[in-house]
């Protein structure tokens, strides 16, 4: 039985923690394809309609961009990636 409970432990840990891990890449991806991210929710938006600080659980993403409708090239142009506070990836769009 106690074999049993520490296996079941065990396993709903690594479920949250490849759940968290997903999130966590798929709106790494998604910056560096130039996309807004899906799972980080802004925090501190400009008024441009998308620019600012978005946060997810434990990441934190900068984000600067053309959300206007009248950019010529609009989306993503530069981020920077924060995974518990350090730097992990910043690009900008040529």
């Amino acid at each position: 039985m106690k074999i049993n409970t520490v296996k079941r432990i065990f396993l709903i840990f690594l479920f949250f923690f490849l759940l968290w891990f997903a999130m966590a890449a798929t709106d790494l991806l998604r910056l560096k394809s130039f996309e807004k991210p899906i799972f980080a929710r802004p925090t501190q938006l400009h008024q441009d309609g998308g620019s600012g600080i978005y946060e997810g659980l434990s990441w934190r993403i900068e984000l600067e961009g053309n959300f206007m409708p009248e950019d010529e090239l609009p989306g993503v142009t530069q981020f920077a990636y924060y995974l518990f506070d350090d730097l992990i990836f910043a690009s900008i769009r040529d």
